[in-house]
């Protein structure tokens, strides 16, 4: 047996077996959400993945040799799933959610499946970047902020440069297969420092209009929350395109400040989040007031920061269950009873 062989044997070993560890930590989790469910089958299916990477592998035309090494290549399509769940609090698991799953499994049936396949993962992979990165400025939690960076930017990169490698490197380069095993064991290593270091919120399912219980605070950021809450109260949410940065501008307090006292001393998790709940607190009064009966909705979401009618009305029934006409009209039947 090959040197380097041996070497990618260990290394594949070693990262598959603190993986399965890693799926008995996402198992043990009380809440069993979307983001802990995925997890675990993400764990499960990379171990598979990483003991079936190899030629000898390949090389197995047996019914169990065949379906594991499916197995393993649908952890791609599983860590675009967990990667949405651990970053969108809003997000829900639709049957959409399977169709990248159910494609990959067809391309093993299919001419020239390993083409179709090596490219859809690709995509998925593209996809978890902009997923990652598109709400990085807004996401008020710290850990999750970094590990934004490093899972939707280190594991697609991983996973693209692989797949790319191995359409052009024959299966049974021993170099290859010692690189890679090395690459995704030193990633399962990153993963598992990463899990043991969590904060166990981050992985606990929310609610679009779920907010954490504030921490205590001391009394200079208390000062400092007041000022925040004067600005609330003076429309500053209100303020079209408002970011972050512009906002601790406005108040004057350093962004890194502002983002731990709107997350700690306020209980967000997401700034949209906070602006979305005092718009909408503020439209409900609006919509409910009988002297703006005959205002238009779309009026009322402009001046209250929103770009177009559809996020409004999508944030209103978020929050409210109900869209604002129908709101607008239940509240002001009630004040004419």
């Amino acid at each position: 047996m090959h040197d380097l062989e041996v070497i990618g044997y260990m290394l594949s070993g070693g990262g598959a077996a603190l993986m399965i560890l890693l799926a008995v930590r996402f198992y043990a989790m009380r809440d069993q959400s979307c983001i802990e469910v995925t997890g675990f089958l993400f764990c499960i299916l990379t171990a598979i993945h990483m003991l079936t990477d190899h030629h000898t592998a390949m090389a197995d035309q047996s019914l169990f040799g065949q379906m594991a090494l499916m197995l393993g290549v649908l952890d791609r399509a599983v860590f675009w799933v967990f990667a949405q769940s651990l970053f969108d609090d809003k997000f829900r698991m639709r049957p959409l959610h399977a169709l990248p799953a159910a494609a990959i499994t067809a391309t093993w049936f299919l001419p020239y499946g390993w083409l179709m396949r090596d490219m859809l993962i690709i995509g998925l992979m593209v996809h978890v970047v902009v997923i990652g990165l598109h709400g990085y400025q807004s996401d008020l939690v710290p850990s999750r902020r970094r590990l934004r960076l490093a899972l939707a930017i280190l594991v697609p990169f991983m996973v693209v440069t692989t797949t790319i490698s191995n359409m052009f490197v024959p299966v049974d380069s021993h170099m290859m297969a010692a690189i890679n095993a090395l690459k995704f064991s030193g990633l399962a290593l990153l993963f598992a420092i990463w899990l043991t270091r969590l904060d166990a919120s981050l992985l606990e399912g929310h609610t679009p209009t779920q907010v954490s219980d504030p921490r205590p605070v001391v009394v200079a950021d208390q000062l400092e929350l007041d000022r925040i809450r004067r600005e609330v109260e003076g429309g500053a949410c209100f303020e079209t395109g408002l970011t972050i940065g512009a906002f601790a501008a406005r108040i004057d307090i350093p962004e890194h400040r502002l983002r731990r006292l709107i997350n700690q001393g306020l209980g967000y998790r997401n700034f949209a989040a906070f602006l979305n709940d005092h718009r909408i607190e503020e439209a409900k009064r609006r919509l409910a007031d009988p002297g703006q009966a005959r205002e238009q909705i779309l009026s009322h979401a402009f001046a209250l920061g929103y770009n177009s009618l559809a996020p409004f009305n999508r944030a209103f029934k978020e929050r409210v269950g109900l869209s604002p006409t129908e709101y607008r009209a239940a509240a002001l039947a009630q004040a004419i009873a």
